[in-house]
């Protein structure tokens, strides 16, 4: 005991003397002695490489020859194409939309049908009431004119509803049909006057027309109503040829869209532009600017008579269209190219296209999915010359090929962080680049949950080509909480600039 009592007693010594050697304390100066702890928590991050590329997710246009004015069907899990055919018209089939077979017997031949002669152009099959119809424009002894086959197959032998007869057959030429199922059971009829019998102001003019029709496909109802005509300059670029063809028309919350392609399709100012209404007769409103699909004149030309795909998992819209096949040659001729197409919240338009790189396959094929939403981001280091025009929300828009004022750039070490709502099974992240080489990003590395990290992953290779990190290299089981990009300059570059990123799950 007296040996502790000591002990205490230097101790409380030991305090006085030390106080007394400082001269102050806190009741003399009010200064608050307590000694703050700025020692960081350092956060041990496992590195990981990159993991192996995953293959039946993506594809590459173009991605069939010999593929004029495309359409395709879904039906039980198989997609099939069906293009103009000159005097037989033959099917194509795939299970992934890359790989495509075609059947070497036709499904419908001209002769076959009791009036037409040459030009089987532009067919387009529809499901119906357990039935698949098929309409198509060929010419007849003086015109072109429409008619409609029927099949209990998508890829069996169709015949005509009337032989001998055509379904359409005005006193003018007639191309380019589509039909419309509307919500309320309604079926809309478009199609192109063609240019070849149709003059207006002296100049041979192609417009989109539209009209009911029954609910047995048998005919009409009521006289057609003018939908588009030619009207701006990238409209008119033909000379005294001006086309306003290949019509498609599609509902989305609530509006009526149209899809049309204009000018000469065998010149490199072939193009698809679209117009909105609130009903699915009346001559659609477009603007100066409706131009959303477009070559470049090099290495892609004549981008145009599309229609539109779902993708498997009601997510996503595709376009379905042809190229010229070898460019700048307009006349070599046509291959069949798939982008997205974005409804953005305004209601305008825009597509991912042409794309010439690698693009992700249609939502839900292949078991692959696409995380389109379900996530907060947020970005630091933006570069200032351009944050007032450039955004982080663009990052996520669905649209790889923004123009410069739809991407988000930064600066060396810049970030761009995302959070999922709750955790995901992501198998990988595509990184689209700007495709301005001025500001193309050097390297990147990425951090999953704050935990994994893979450094130094170079983007390389054409001008707009993503960069896939492939998580297939985390533990097995890893759900993704968070993903954070930090970019890293390329030499001599002042600021990078990123275009689009996207989620794969599985």
């Amino acid at each position: 005991m007296k040996v502790l009592r000591l002990l205490g007693c230097l101790g409380l010594l030991a305090c006085i003397l030390a106080s007394c050697g400082t001269g102050t304390t806190a009741e003399t100066t009010g200064a608050d002695t307590t000694v703050a702890d700025t020692t960081e928590e350092v956060i041990s991050m496992t590195e990981i490489n990159n993991g192996l590329a995953q293959s039946h997710c993506y594809y590459t246009n173009k991605l069939c020859d010999g593929t004029a004015d495309p359409f395709i069907l879904e039906h039980d899990g198989t997609y099939y194409l069906y293009c103009t055919g000159g005097s037989k018209f033959y099917v194509r089939t795939s299970k992934d939309l890359i790989h495509w077979t075609k059947n070497d017997t036709p499904i419908l031949q001209l002769s076959e049908t009791g009036w037409a002669k040459t030009n089987g152009w532009a067919p387009e099959v529809y499901e119906y009431n357990g039935k698949f119809y098929f309409i198509f424009s060929a010419m007849g002894e003086k015109y072109y004119s429409i008619d409609i086959a029927v099949c209990d197959t998508p890829d069996g032998k169709f015949k005509t509803l009337n032989h001998g007869k055509p379904f359409f057959s005005p006193d003018h030429s007639v191309i380019d049909a589509s039909l419309f199922f509307d919500d309320d059971g309604r079926i809309y009829f478009y199609y192109s006057k063609d240019c070849s019998t149709n003059v207006i102001d002296g100049k041979k003019t192609s417009q989109t027309w539209g009209v009911e029709m029954k609910s047995d496909l048998s005919g009409i109802i009521g006289d057609p109503i003018l939908i588009s005509t030619p009207e701006y300059d990238w409209e008119l670029k033909s000379g005294n040829y001006i086309w306003n063809e290949g019509p498609v028309v599609f509902k989305e919350n609530g509006k009526y869209y149209l899809l049309y392609s204009a000018n000469y399709y065998q010149s490199e100012h072939y193009s698809v532009g679209y117009a909105t209404s609130d009903t699915p007769l009346r001559f659609f409103d477009k603007t100066k600017d409706s131009r959303i699909l477009a070559g470049n004149g090099k290495t892609v030309t004549g981008p145009g008579h599309c229609n539109i795909l779902r993708s498997p998992d009601g997510t996503e819209i595709y376009v379905v269209y042809h190229v010229h096949t070898v460019p700048p040659n307009t006349d070599k001729g046509r291959s069949l190219a798939i982008d997205r197409l974005i409804v953005h919240k305004d209601g305008t338009l825009s597509i991912d296209g042409p794309s010439e790189v690698r693009r992700l396959l249609p939502s839900g094929l292949n078991g692959y999915y696409h995380l389109n939403d379900g996530f907060t981001y947020s970005g630091t280091g933006e570069n200032a010359e351009l944050s007032s025009r450039c955004g982080i929300e663009y990052l996520f828009d669905g649209n790889a090929m923004a123009r410069f004022e739809s991407v988000y750039s930064v600066g060396e070490g810049g970030t761009v962080e995302v959070k999922m709502d709750k955790p995901e099974n992501v198998t990988a992240l595509w990184i689209y680049p700007t495709l301005y080489e001025e500001y193309y990003p050097g390297t990147a590395d990425v951090v999953i949950n704050g935990q994994y990290i893979i450094k130094d992953l170079v983007f390389r290779g054409t001008i707009g080509n993503p960069l896939v990190v492939n998580l297939t290299n985390l533990p097995e089981g890893t759900l993704v909480e968070s993903v954070e990009l930090t970019i890293h300059l390329a030499e001599g570059k002042q600021y990078a600039a990123l275009a689009e990123i996207m989620f794969v799950t599985k």
